[in-house]
């Protein structure tokens, strides 16, 4: 995988993919009412990679891990 830097996007060019992304992602999955994987069955994702950005995401809305797992079993996604 190369670094986006390599790839020739800005920092700000990532972020603003990653917000349409989860924009669209949740939207989705909403509209459906049903799971969708997040990935296709041949991105492979690292651990690490997921975590990373999961970890971002959760800090840039202000959600802790345990804020999660509560939605979690709430919504029983």
């Amino acid at each position: 995988m190369s670094s986006p830097d390599e790839a020739g996007s800005s920092d700000a060019e990532v972020q603003a993919i990653l917000a349409r992304a989860v924009r669209l992602y949740a939207g989705r999955v909403a509209e459906r009412e049903a799971d969708l994987a997040a990935f296709p069955a041949d991105a492979q994702m690292t651990a690490t990679e997921v975590m990373v950005t999961v970890t971002a995401m959760l800090k840039a809305v202000n959600l802790q891990l345990f804020e999660l797992g509560m939605w979690q079993t709430w919504s029983g996604r």
